[in-house]
């Protein structure tokens, strides 16, 4: 398994890559737009190239938001 598998906490998920290893180990994500919360911390279901689904259903697009890894320091 090589380093880049592993995703590091408060990871800024950009590339394909990013979601296909963030959803493989789900990994609890922080969805932002300008720097508001958009929903709670929750995990990726899928993706396409315009969209990121979270497990609870709802689509975001990717090109408008930021998806982040959880880390303690999004928690404040």
């Amino acid at each position: 398994m090589s380093n880049q598998s592993i995703l590091a906490p408060g990871q800024e998920l950009i590339t394909d890559k990013d979601f296909e290893l963030a959803i493989k180990h789900k990994v609890n994500v922080i969805v932002t737009q300008n720097g508001v919360r958009q929903r709670p911390v929750t995990n990726l279901s899928a993706y396409n190239t315009t969209t990121a689904t979270l497990s609870d259903g709802k689509r975001f697009l990717r090109s408008a938001h930021k998806f982040n890894t959880y880390s303690e320091e999004n928690a404040k």
